[in-house]
């Protein structure tokens, strides 16, 4: 079979049966659009081997991030991991024969993930830098803000949110996360309070829950959805608001969310329960939180026993 015809059947497979979100199929799709543009479009799933992948990874490797320097480890990555996992999807399919063991394409060590989060002087700066021109944008990135640190959120998934997805009376509502897998939010009274000034202060009837300030000729069409806030405003927002803060560490969407994770195992929190409430399918995820805690289990024996 034409690794063409391998890919339309695997991108069905993923949205289908895996209900991978648009994020992931944009990545996967990508990543194996490159493989192709790299062996041809007329190449067998059985003509990808070793040589091949070289070729695919010498492709990868070439490119240049946005300063213009190498692609890091985890960014390489994220172009091979998709052609594993297609791998195994063409020896499940029994798509061709023979087809290159997925394990034969290694994966590029990394260095361990920074999951510390911020200190909580960090996040009191981030909550007290303004960094918006109108007292409705300030109100909506102070609740965003509070949002991302309160409950974990991935950025995807908050600007999913729309405003009836949210019940202000009860603090909680469902999400539908990665994986398409519904899980429990719950917010803090002060994000609360937060979310509420904001909805107070808009005049509009739109649905999505945070909105961009640019007027658009379209925007009553779907209740305004092309104002819904993306991703890229708020990891901008955040980024901005970080270095006005005078915060020296980058700080992100998902260093909140890393935040929120070892405030919980900081306070007491079990991993099971912190798994639950970040939405990860497996706890091995979650673990990697746990060195965080137990540095401060090591300060406090310090503290206590010298």
């Amino acid at each position: 079979m034409l690794i063409t015809e391998g890919l339309e059947k695997y991108v069905r497979y993923l949205k289908n049966v895996k209900n991978a979100s648009p994020y992931t199929l944009r990545n996967y799709e990508k990543s194996l659009g490159s493989l192709i543009e790299t062996v041809g479009e007329n190449t067998h799933i059985r003509d990808l081997n070793l040589n091949s992948i070289d070729d695919f990874q010498d492709f990868v490797f070439s490119k240049t991030n946005k300063k213009g320097g190498p692609l890091s480890s985890k960014t390489r990555n994220i172009y091979l991991i998709p052609i594993r996992s297609f791998l195994k999807f063409c020896i499940k399919r029994e798509l061709d024969d023979p087809i290159l063991s997925p394990e034969k394409l290694e994966l590029i060590k990394t260095e361990p993930s920074d999951v510390a989060g911020l200190n909580m002087d960090e996040l009191e700066l981030l909550r007290n830098t303004n960094t918006a021109k109108s007292t409705l944008i300030a109100l909506r990135d102070r609740a965003i803000i509070e949002m991302l640190f309160s409950t974990g959120l991935r950025i995807s998934e908050m600007c999913a949110l729309n405003r009836d997805n949210l019940n202000i009376n009860t603090g909680e509502f469902s999400i539908l996360g990665k994986g398409k897998k519904v899980r429990s939010v719950y917010l803090t009274p002060q994000c609360v309070r937060l979310l509420s000034d904001y909805m107070k202060n808009r005049t509009d009837d739109f649905n999505p829950l945070f909105i961009n300030a640019k007027q658009r000729s379209d925007q009553h069409l779907k209740k305004g959805e092309s104002r819904r806030l993306s991703r890229t405003a708020i990891e901008i927002m955040v980024r901005d608001r970080g270095r006005k803060a005078g915060i020296t560490k980058p700080v992100t969407p998902h260093k909140l969310r890393h935040t929120f994770a070892t405030s919980l195992l900081r306070n007491g929190a079990d991993i099971r329960s912190v798994q639950e409430l970040l939405g990860h399918a497996s706890i091995v995820t979650t673990q990697i939180y746990t060195h965080v805690a137990n540095a401060d289990l090591k300060k406090t024996h310090a503290k206590y026993l010298k």
